[in-house]
């Protein structure tokens, strides 16, 4: 890169890392409170839990790294917008091209670190969080539950025991009411904590299952020697099945055991974290060149800078929208299979083409109706906020 170029991507590289820390946080603040209830009986678990939520850093970070992209990429070159730079870079010959490469280089940086995290770091982390989440919940039961007394564990859940012995429990009650349409409860009258392929199971043993239909109340009674639970959620789990797609490698699902229950039951799960894996990278193509589109222009420094971001934003989340449309869609038709990688791989060409052409968004009449609503909207803001103001005053006098 040319000393321009580098200077470019110092600025849009700064602006994006505090646009990526900044958005990172947020959402795994919000999604560590969420799951907050695991804590509320086990000593252990809260001393772990900062741990087990650090691991759903990695994955939340690498969603919102094209968003933090194209915001710091816009902020950047409003920036430059704003000090005069870019006039002056125009003025000294240097091309829209010129302007782009550096943003697109931040774009495939980013998308690299999207690929290792969908492929490496991030099944890794997300097993590490479940295998976590199963120990506090084991301690919860085996440990911190008093014998006789109907705990509620999380919400839809109760739980009690008779006594608890170790990894070995003796007269289990379980009543799950999480789905709406069914109500299942549980008698065992032994369960123990048992290890298998390192992953921590909670074994019913010698027990009833009651089924009762909220609908017409229509009740089943199914009596079994042995039934397995998940401790990452407490869901019955038969051969394999409580081990998430997230949590497998990239060749386990590529290449899945044809034996494996739940690849035999969910082959469109499989289909479907896939190709996110494969597709979310491009996204931080698309959303670099589109921070070129919309905020590349030359302008003065009297333009604001309000329509460019929310014309990114706006564009951003309906691409992403879109995405995630198609993914969910993966598991009624592998038709959008392709689509989901035809949307991000269509945006990097239609931007491609906006910025070889160099057309000029703010140009267009969709860019004035945006930052002209803008505009009306602060400044009605302001009206009414002086005038709360001055109301205020006259009450004070």
């Amino acid at each position: 890169m040319t000393l321009l170029e580098r200077y470019i991507f110092r600025r849009a590289l700064g602006h994006s890392a505090g646009a990526l820390t900044s958005l990172a946080l947020i959402v795994w603040i919000v999604q560590a409170l969420s799951r907050i209830d695991i804590v509320k009986t086990s000593i252990s678990a809260a001393g772990n839990i900062f741990w087990i939520a650090l691991m759903l850093l990695p994955d939340l970070a690498a969603g919102v790294v094209p968003f933090a992209i194209l915001v710091g990429s816009v902020m950047a070159l409003n920036a430059f917008n704003a000090d005069s730079e870019r006039a002056v870079m125009a003025a000294s010959g240097a091309s829209p091209a010129t302007v782009a490469k550096p943003i697109v280089i931040l774009g495939l940086l980013g998308g690299l670190a999207v690929l290792l995290v969908a492929h490496v770091i991030g099944p890794a982390a997300s097993s590490a969080f479940q295998n976590g989440i199963r120990a506090i919940n084991a301690d919860t039961i085996t440990l911190f539950l008093q014998p006789g007394r109907f705990e509620r564990i999380q919400s839809g859940l109760v739980l009690s025991i008779g006594e608890a012995h170790g990894n070995t429990i003796e007269n289990l009650f379980l009543s799950d009411t999480r789905n709406p349409k069914t109500e299942i409860t549980y008698f065992a009258r032994q369960a123990k904590i048992v290890k298998q392929d390192g992953r921590q199971l909670l074994l019913l043993s010698d027990g009833q299952l009651h089924r009762r239909d909220t609908k017409d109340n229509a009740v089943s009674v199914i009596e079994f020697q042995s039934y397995a639970f998940d401790l990452a959620d407490l869901k019955p789990a038969s051969n394999g099945d409580w081990v998430r797609t997230s949590e497998r490698s990239t060749g386990d699902l590529l290449f899945p055991d044809p034996a494996d229950t739940f690849y035999r039951d969910h082959p469109s799960d499989f289909v479907q974290e896939l190709t996110s894996r494969f597709s979310e990278w491009l996204y931080s193509i698309a959303f670099a060149l589109w921070a070129v589109v919309v905020a590349a222009q030359p302008r003065t420094n009297r333009q604001g800078s309000g329509a460019s971001m929310m014309l990114g934003l706006t564009g951003g989340l309906c691409l992403k929208a879109a995405g995630f449309v198609a993914l969910a869609l993966i598991e009624q038709s592998y038709v959008f299979v392709p689509v989901a990688f035809l949307l991000p791989i269509g945006a990097i060409a239609l931007d491609a083409i906006l910025v070889w052409r160099n057309v000029d968004l703010s140009q267009l009449a969709i860019t004035r109706w945006i930052n002209d609503g803008a505009y009306a909207l602060s400044a009605r803001v302001g009206q009414l906020f002086s005038r709360s103001t001055g109301a205020e005053g006259a009450a004070g006098r």
